[in-house]
């Protein structure tokens, strides 16, 4: 009975999405496990400060999970953009309003965004346990600060790390000074079960047809999750230790 019960449970777990497992328990071994990640969030792959962004180009649509090719990060988005009259709707977004005061070896996370019409979630998997110091990147691309009616928009949104609030009501053009401005939010997360969580909300604030109908919904540029200092200097003593053991 024993034998067939633990059968049918690991025959269930392979069988079952990833997106519905309990914190995404990691398959993978220690040594495979990951001590940081970078997103470019609705761009190409690019380097910056030695640090190598990963593609976030792809064109899935609402209510959809994706993982990236190698099982180090996953995304879901959930929603559909309501009153926009499109057949498809638009989940990465380009910049239509200038950047400004953004060094020219960043631009390239600027460039384009993910948005979702309610709920945008980013996972860290298999992430070494520890402290970590995530930085999310944030610039407003759809709106202008011109007389125009494109600068009357306003994108409301809550952002989530790990299931906690830590930005409640963000708008991007406020924090940053103004559109086709970066402006970047950090904090410090603990990871016990390898998976980090991102999930940015929209509660229905903020504009919903500027500059057009449907537009609305958070909208991120890029994700940053680095060891802590504390964390490296951990991670450097068990490096030594295997070396010399």
């Amino acid at each position: 009975m024993r034998k067939a019960l633990y059968a049918w449970t690991t025959f269930s777990v392979v069988n079952i999405l990833p997106c519905l497992w309990k914190d995404f328990p990691c398959t993978k071994s220690k040594k495979q496990q990951i001590h940081s990640l970078h997103i470019n969030c609705g761009g190409d792959k690019v380097n910056i400060n030695s640090s190598a962004y990963e593609c976030d180009a792809q064109r899935i649509g609402a209510t959809r999970y994706y993982s990236s090719t190698d099982g180090y990060w996953a995304l879901s988005s959930t929603g559909n953009f309501l009153d926009n009259g499109l057949d498809s709707d638009v989940y990465i977004l380009s910049n239509t309003s200038s950047l400004h005061n953004i060094p020219t070896l960043d631009t390239n996370l600027y460039k384009t965004a993910r948005t979702s019409a309610i709920s945008l979630t980013y996972y860290g998997l298999c992430l070494l346990n520890g402290n970590y110091n995530v930085t999310l990147h944030f610039a407003e691309i759809v709106f202008t600060e011109d007389n125009s009616f494109n600068s009357l928009g306003k994108r409301v949104f809550d952002v989530y790390v790990q299931g906690i609030l830590v930005l409640k009501d963000f708008d991007i053009v406020k924090e940053a000074g103004g559109t086709g401005r970066a402006v970047t939010k950090t904090r410090r997360v603990d990871v016990k079960n390898n998976t980090l969580k991102i999930q940015l909300y929209w509660a229905g604030k903020g504009t919903s047809c500027i500059p057009t109908r449907g537009s609305y919904g958070p909208l991120i540029s890029a994700i940053s999750v680095d060891p802590s200092k504390k964390y490296i200097l951990r991670l450097s003593f068990l490096i030594l230790t295997k070396t010399y053991s």
